[in-house]
């Protein structure tokens, strides 16, 4: 087991790209085709961590990233820009945020 793999829930079905569904508000269901566990993670870690996502998966594919740092948090709107990707949401839990960017 590599140490990056520690940062990754990579939990698809036999077969399938998707990790799990979730359903947001305005949005409707969404298919996850990975998570980024950032949380306790400081800048550029989550940033560069969803560069490296970003990366591997497809056009149009969903990624959410969950991180409970709220510089990092701030950025994703103008790092998924830089990424060729689309802000779809950033939702607010009680302890850390949820962000959701799909690939363009």
């Amino acid at each position: 087991m590599g140490l990056m793999n520690l940062f990754f829930e990579r939990r698809g079905k036999p077969g399938g790209r998707v990790v799990r569904e979730v359903d947001i508000a305005g949005l409707g269901r969404l298919a996850l085709v990975n998570s980024v566990n950032c949380i306790g993670a400081m800048c550029p870690r989550p940033q560069l961590l969803t560069l490296k996502v970003v990366g591997e998966v497809r056009v149009g594919d969903v990624i959410e990233v969950l991180s409970d740092n709220p510089s990092a948090v701030e950025g994703f709107p103008a790092l998924a820009l830089a990424l060729n990707c689309v802000h779809l949401k950033t939702l607010r839990e009680a302890d850390h945020w949820r962000v959701y960017l799909r690939k363009s």
